[in-house]
């Protein structure tokens, strides 16, 4: 299964063409990125693909908005199936042990989640960067997230799915319940 994967909930934009959990092209780029700057030149022909996976965030208003539009319209298009993951989740993905993983929210502000060995184990949260402290043997990875790990994390809901409208338009990006939607 072929899958196209996407994340822009971040000012760097990344895109990955996947066989499978293998990965043949990936490239990010930022910032300032825009997803019409990074699909042609990583993937090429979509003739190929099967699905398509969306970071859904949390992170930028816009590039949020952007980035799962651009999804959408190739799934719609194509008539494959779509999946969202979380951004967060894409970056604490192979990190063992305990990690907060990071983008930034906006001016001094962090979204921040724990994991567990790559697994969700607490909420999302905003935080102000300088405010931030983690338990003793915890670490933080503050990165960008990887189109490709958005694409693994969406493959089990992938595999064998078929092209359905109604989840395609029902998807969702996570703005993060009670943080404000302004511009970014």
């Amino acid at each position: 299964m072929r899958i196209l994967a996407l994340d822009t909930s971040t000012p760097t934009t990344s895109c990955a063409l996947l066989d499978g959990d293998h990965v043949l092209r990936e490239q990010a780029i930022g910032p300032p990125a825009k997803a019409g700057d990074v699909l042609p030149a990583a993937l090429g022909d979509l003739a190929p693909v099967d699905a398509v996976a969306v970071g859904l965030g949390p992170g930028s208003f816009t590039g949020l908005r952007v980035g799962l539009a651009a999804a959408k319209a190739i799934a719609y298009a194509r008539r494959v199936p779509i999946a969202g993951a979380s951004s967060l989740q894409a970056i604490a993905l192979d990190e063992p042990g305990t990690v907060y993983a990071a983008t930034e929210a906006r001016k001094g502000e962090l979204f921040v989640q724990r994991f567990e060995s790559g697994t969700p184990a607490g909420p999302v949260q905003v935080v102000l960067a300088a405010d931030l402290r983690l338990p003793e043997g915890a670490r933080l990875v503050r990165a960008a997230p990887r189109a490709a790990a958005v694409g693994r994390l969406c493959l089990p809901r992938l595999r064998g799915a078929s092209y359905d409208a109604a989840a395609c338009f029902a998807l969702a990006p996570d703005y993060v319940q009670g943080f404000p939607a302004r511009g970014g």
